[in-house]
């Protein structure tokens, strides 16, 4: 009798998913992306792809024009906020503007996180402690956020996407601000989340963090999904395969 492969469960779909700003700023058109729980994946492209609105789509800080958004198992247009709030708790975000508490510690930034999901004062310490030596960051614990550098500051914030464990991470640009070190160990933080669950998704210029990889590589441009090293792309894309030779053409 032979054996039934169970398929890996879905962390994200997006299907046919556009989105407009006023006046008339197509930033997303017609993405589509299924990604895994447990995956790693690595959007690219120049500013003004739109790596950074397919983000806000996945944490519901935006709603698609067009089209569907699915994470964990829920549409997120049709959660309600209390649900949004709780859906955020197993949600990681790295943002590419920090958005760090200037006037708060490094250590009291990165305990917000873990403190709405009501851990205690003991497993915060611990954990804070624990991701600030392993981001080279162990002498900083105490001091204002608003007093480091770019690079400390884009480290604090990763620490406080990863502190709480969460299921998917989305880290937008995060070694934007860093050398190639300090990179590795932001990277091998990544993986060490990876080994334990958490799917994440990447938007990143930095060539280095995937040019060697063996996850999927996403390239948006103009908005739009020019390439993809997923051999099943062009059908998640709603493309016809017979365009897949020349998928630099796809949407333009």
């Amino acid at each position: 009798m032979q054996q039934r492969i169970k398929k890996p469960k879905v962390m994200i779909d997006l299907i046919k998913v556009s989105k407009m700003y006023p006046p008339k700023v197509e930033a997303l058109a017609d993405i589509s992306i299924t990604v895994n729980k447990g995956e790693i994946l690595f959007l690219t492209g120049m500013s003004g792809a739109g790596k950074t609105s397919l983000l806000r789509l996945l944490c519901r800080r935006e709603k698609p024009t067009k089209g569907f958004v699915e994470v964990a198992g829920e549409d997120l247009s049709k959660l309600s906020s209390r649900k949004i709030q709780k859906m955020r708790q197993n949600i990681g975000i790295a943002h590419q503007d920090f958005k760090l508490l200037p006037n708060r510690t490094v250590a009291q930034n990165i305990a917000i996180s873990m403190e709405v999901s009501y851990k205690t004062p003991v497993h915060i310490r611990r954990r804070t402690k624990k991701l600030l030596s392993q981001l080279g960051l162990s002498n900083k614990i105490n001091t204002l956020a608003g007093e480091l550098s770019r690079g400390e500051q884009q480290r604090v914030t990763i620490a406080r996407a990863v502190a709480n464990e969460p299921e998917l991470i989305l880290a937008d640009e995060p070694t934007g601000n860093l050398d190639s070190e300090t990179t590795g160990l932001v990277m091998d933080l990544f993986n060490e989340c990876n080994q334990k669950g958490a799917t994440i998704v990447i938007a990143t210029h930095d060539e280095s963090i995937y040019k060697n990889t063996s996850h999927r590589i996403i390239e948006l441009s103009q908005g739009y999904m020019v390439k993809s090293d997923d051999a099943v792309w062009p059908i998640l894309s709603g493309i016809d395969p017979s365009q897949e030779e020349h998928p630099e053409s796809i949407g333009h």
